[in-house]
């Protein structure tokens, strides 16, 4: 099995902001990390916000 290659924090860091991670207003709005960026032991719903109209993650 090949070992993956780990970026440094810098990197995953750089990598979000470029992606427009924790910006954005309201319906626009992208959240700093979702619900896949956590390792998750049982399920993960994803429910839609009622003033927002956007995806949440709780």
């Amino acid at each position: 099995m090949a070992k993956r290659k780990r970026s440094t924090t810098k990197e995953r860091i750089e990598k979000l902001i470029k992606e427009g991670r924790g910006q954005g207003i309201g319906e626009c709005y992208l959240p700093w990390i979702f619900i896949q960026d956590v390792s998750s032991l049982g399920r993960s719903t994803r429910l839609k916000g009622i003033k927002t109209n956007r995806q949440h993650n709780p």
